[in-house]
């Protein structure tokens, strides 16, 4: 049994990552970066194949604290998934709720 919970966890997962609405996801990600501001990163955003996707790490040769992020985009996410992938790279000082319906909700086109 439990097996079958996690397999329909996943499904829900995926059903969330992906959204048919018509709104350019790569000025959203922008936007919602343009507001999250997460601290000493600097950010790529860049077009992704299936699931929005952030990689971070250290900022080799810059000072301790600096880092650099890589946020993946598909065509078909969802403003939830991008806005969540968002959130990862802040600092943790806004409330996640808060912060998610403020980023979906906000930047509504």
């Amino acid at each position: 049994m439990p097996r079958i919970e996690l397999e329909r966890l996943e499904e829900i997962d995926e059903q969330s990552q992906s959204s048919t609405e018509s709104f350019d996801r790569m000025a959203f990600a922008e936007r919602a970066l343009a507001l999250v501001r997460p601290p000493r990163t600097t950010v790529a955003v860049c077009p992704g194949s299936r699931r929005v996707r952030v990689e971070a790490g250290r900022q080799w040769g810059a000072p301790v604290g600096d880092r650099w992020a890589v946020l993946s985009v598909p065509m078909n996410a969802s403003r939830r998934a991008i806005a969540s992938a968002v959130l990862e790279l802040g600092d943790g000082t806004l409330p996640r709720p808060w912060a998610l319906d403020i980023l979906i909700g906000g930047l509504c086109e």
